[in-house]
């Protein structure tokens, strides 16, 4: 494999392979976690926001994380008092979301492949040299989904996995 994609999915302070596991594999209430917990932020749904305040005369600065908290505060007051729908309902359906966030010190991102959740592993206090090497949709990571492999990289803690019992 070409050496500059096996460096695309490792950390570049460490050197570590970044782990990728697919949400089947983990139990849902991590899943939920990871996705709806107070330190997920959701980037895809604040794109979103600034998009729409953009189009309503709101100028973005280029921080996506002060713009989208500045996009809402400006949305709601454009608001007409006589308005019923709040403006949340008139964005778009985000099926697939991108959302990052470090949960007991594991630093992550959701990813889709066909439509399925999976998510990297940036960053872990574990790791493991029993995943498996990944295929070209995520050259050089560690997929974790069955560990029985022989490549390293971060894992997520044990109890995050569906069959940890």
């Amino acid at each position: 494999m070409n050496a500059q994609l096996e460096m695309l999915n490792r950390n570049p302070k460490t050197g570590i392979a970044y782990g990728y596991i697919s949400a089947n594999q983990l139990d849902g209430g991590v899943v939920e976690a990871l996705l709806y917990g107070p330190q997920a932020v959701d980037h895809t749904y604040m794109e979103a926001v600034v998009n729409m305040a953009s189009e309503r005369g709101f100028e973005p600065s280029g921080d996506l994380h002060t713009d989208a908290s500045d996009a809402e505060e400006y949305l709601n007051e454009q608001m007409q008092p006589d308005e019923i729908s709040w403006w949340g309902n008139d964005l778009p359906d985000i099926e697939e979301p991108i959302v990052t966030g470090t949960y007991e010190g594991v630093s992550y991102q959701s990813s889709w492949l066909g439509g399925a959740l999976n998510f990297y592993i940036f960053e872990s206090p574990v790791t493991t040299d029993k995943g498996r090497r990944a295929s070209p949709c995520v050259p050089g990571a560690c997929i974790l989904d069955t560990l029985d492999g022989e490549e390293s990289g971060y894992d997520v803690p044990a109890e995050w996995r569906a069959d940890h019992e």
